[in-house]
C-alpha cells in the first residue's frame, strides 16, 4: 500500500511534466480568434486524470470501479475533493493517454547499450469467440506465439540490462517482430538480443550501419557465421529478463485483460500500466549475473 507522502511524491512528478507540457503546447498552437469557451470546465485535472490510472495499477486493484469507488473516494477523497462520479471519471479517461504516452517517453530507462527485445501478446477474447467479438473487430488480428494462435494485439517491448523500459510499440497481432524491430531500434547503439523471431539478414545488415549490433540465436539450418564472444554469449543467456518483464506487467500491473468495452481506455490502461513501471521498475541487472558466474568460475579454476 503506498504511503502518503508516496502519493503526493506521484502526483508533484505528475503535475511539473504536465505543466512543461501545457506551456510548450501553448507555444506552439495557433492563435484562437474565440476565447470563449463552451460548457463548464473539467473538475479534475490532467495531472489528476493521469495520477489516479497510475495509482490504480501501482496498488494492485484488478477491477477498477472497486479501486475509485471503494478506495479512492472513500479514503483519498482529501486528495482528491473534486472527483467526479465513477461514470463521469471513465468518460475524462482518455484524456490522458497522449500525456501519459508522451510521460513514458521522456522518462525511458538509460542507454546503457546493452538490450533486450521481445513482443507479447494482447489478446482480446479467448480464440473461439473471436467471430463474435466486436469492441476491437476492425483492430485486433490472427497471430501466433510459441504457446499458439490468439486473436488482438501484440506488445513490443526493449528494456535494458537493468530492466528500465526503453521503449514500447503496439501493433496489430498479425505484425512481424523483424518489422517492428527495425524502427524501435534505428535510434539505438550497442548490443541489442532477441529471440529467434528477430532473425534477418537485412535488419542485422542495416542495424549494424547505424551501430547497433543485433544477436539472436542460429537456426540448426542456418549457415554458420562468425562466432560470438564470450561476453555475448553470456548476455544472450540473459535474455530471460524481459520475460520478467512483461511477467511483472501482466501479473502486477494487469496491463491488459479481455474485459475491456472501450478501445480508447483499454490504450489508456495499458500506457498507465507501463507508466507506473516506469516509475517503479524490477530492481534486476545482467551485468552483475555475469560478473558472479565469472567469479564463481575463477574460484571453481
Amino acid at each position: 500500500m503506498l504511503q502518503d507522502h508516496e502519493l503526493i511524491s506521484l502526483f508533484c512528478q505528475v503535475d511539473d511534466f504536465m505543466n512543461d507540457w501545457q506551456e510548450k503546447e501553448k507555444q506552439n498552437l495557433l492563435p484562437s480568434q474565440t476565447q470563449t469557451k463552451r460548457g463548464p470546465n473539467c473538475s479534475l485535472s490532467y495531472s489528476e486524470i493521469m495520477s489516479i490510472l497510475i495509482l490504480f495499477q501501482m496498488i494492485g486493484y484488478r477491477n477498477f470501479k472497486l479501486f475509485y469507488t471503494g478506495f479512492l473516494l472513500r479514503y483519498w477523497r482529501e486528495y482528491f475533493p473534486n472527483a467526479p462520479s465513477y461514470n463521469r471519471f471513465v468518460e475524462l479517461m482518455p484524456r490522458a493517454i497522449m500525456p501519459l504516452t508522451i510521460f513514458c517517453s521522456l522518462n525511458s530507462g538509460k542507454r546503457s547499450g546493452i538490450y533486450y527485445i521481445d513482443s507479447s501478446c494482447l489478446p482480446v477474447c479467448h480464440i473461439k469467440r473471436s467471430k463474435r467479438h466486436r469492441t476491437f473487430d476492425e483492430l485486433a488480428k490472427y497471430g501466433k506465439t510459441s504457446v499458439g494462435w490468439f486473436f488482438g494485439l501484440k506488445l513490443h517491448l526493449i528494456i535494458n540490462d537493468i530492466g528500465e523500459l526503453i521503449a514500447f510499440k503496439i501493433t496489430q497481432g498479425n505484425r512481424h517482430d523483424v518489422k517492428v524491430a527495425a524502427d524501435m531500434l534505428t535510434h539505438l547503439k550497442g548490443l541489442a538480443f532477441g529471440d529467434k523471431g528477430y532473425i534477418g539478414k537485412k535488419i542485422f545488415d542495416t542495424l549494424l550501419q547505424n551501430g547497433l549490433k543485433l544477436i539472436t540465436r542460429k537456426r540448426k539450418t542456418m549457415k554458420k557465421t562468425e562466432p560470438l564472444s564470450s561476453y555475448e554469449k553470456q548476455l544472450l543467456n540473459q535474455r530471460g529478463l524481459i520475460e520478467t518483464v512483461f511477467d511483472c506487467l501482466k501479473h502486477k500491473y494487469h496491463i491488459w485483460h479481455t474485459r475491456h468495452r472501450s478501445i480508447a481506455n483499454a490504450m489508456t490502461h495499458l500506457v498507465a500500466g507501463l507508466t507506473a513501471y516506469i516509475i517503479e521498475p524490477l530492481k534486476i541487472c545482467a551485468i552483475k549475473r555475469i560478473e558472479t558466474q565469472e567469479t564463481v568460475l575463477a574460484i571453481a579454476n
